[in-house]
């Protein structure tokens, strides 16, 4: 026999109380984690979209001014993630680290430039709930930049 049976007097709601002071502070908890989760892998889905699409425009020449086909393989690895914006670009440096143009540019002493591929993969965030103090939106940005052979 418990002490509060051979007094007369039963705890009557003890646990639903409990359960109604735990729940709130429990189900934030859970959907911190679950956006805390889902920021993660957009994160490493908008760097793996950079990086497919760098690596397919630095297979050869042609495939360096193909922007569309880069485009197409960056979204293609981002798999479901929606609202991502791809820019690709192409430029040509010399070893001095000066800027030249691509077709016409001369470097001196060496003469060739180096052609460059960059793919800059963008999207913006957005949490399920507002957290006070958390801004309820992040900007996740990613660049890629290879160097064709």
């Amino acid at each position: 026999m418990t002490n509060a049976d051979r007094h007369g007097t039963r705890p009557r709601g003890q646990a639903i109380v409990e359960f109604a002071l735990i729940s709130p502070l429990s189900f934030l908890l859970f959907i911190g984690c679950l956006d805390f989760g889902r920021v993660f892998y957009s994160a490493m889905a908008v760097t793996h979209a950079a990086r497919a699409g760098v690596q397919y425009g630095a297979q050869n020449n042609d495939t360096s001014g193909d922007f569309d086909g880069m485009t197409q393989a960056a979204l293609a690895a981002a798999g479901d993630l929606t609202g991502l914006t791809v820019t690709p670009e192409r430029f040509c440096l010399c070893a001095d680290g000066s800027s030249v143009d691509c077709i016409t540019g001369v470097c001196n002493p060496e003469g060739v430039p180096q052609v460059y591929v960059r793919v800059t993969a963008q999207k913006t965030f957005t949490t399920l709930f507002p957290y006070p103090g958390i801004p309820k939106t992040a900007n996740l940005n990613r660049q890629a930049t290879v160097r064709l052979q």
